[in-house]
């Protein structure tokens, strides 16, 4: 699948590390990969958190007129949570994201093509765009720049409803 990829991560979070790469056809990538044993970590982080609100639950409602579910809120920001590790989800979302702004007029951004042959829950490869932060963008572009990024904001916000709050600095 691949030609090369750099020996470092050239980015990290915590769920994982962006390596670059080169396809055998010669196209240069973006190689996601989650860190190992991260499915597992969050499993068990997640079962001590519910049950831990289950207990401030229990014990709030003895003493208090407080009705609010915890283990519901919590269950939902897993579910979320969950989610965000699995990049074919992940490769999903981003590609709609692109038809959706195509479809609503969004035309002056880009988005990584996703290689999705290459995609599984763990790995994610995409199209690798060379880009410049806003704070070295040439002073002359920043005003236009930053009318894209409110353009394309607003678009997800009143159009789509299908918000990326997920944007990744350039490399």
């Amino acid at each position: 699948v691949l030609d090369e990829i750099s020996p470092e991560p050239l980015a990290a979070a915590s769920l994982a590390q962006v390596y670059r790469g080169r396809l055998k056809t010669g196209e240069d990538v973006a190689v996601k990969v989650q860190r190992p044993g991260m499915l597992e970590i969050v499993t068990k982080d997640m079962y001590v958190m519910r049950r831990a609100a289950e207990w401030y639950q229990s014990f709030m409602g003895r003493f208090t007129a407080m009705d609010t579910d915890f283990v519901a809120l919590l269950e939902a920001w897993a579910r979320g949570f969950f989610e965000e590790l699995d990049f074919i989800n992940e490769a999903a979302n981003q590609i709609e994201f692109t038809e959706l702004m195509a479809e609503v007029g969004i035309t002056n951004i880009r988005v990584p093509k996703v290689y999705q042959e290459y995609v599984t829950r763990t790995v994610m490869v995409s199209e690798w765009i060379d880009g410049v932060k806003l704070t070295k963008a040439d002073p002359s572009q920043i005003k236009d720049l930053i009318k894209i990024g409110n353009d394309c904001f607003l678009a997800q916000l009143l159009e789509t409803g299908v918000f990326h709050g997920d944007p990744h600095r350039t490399f």
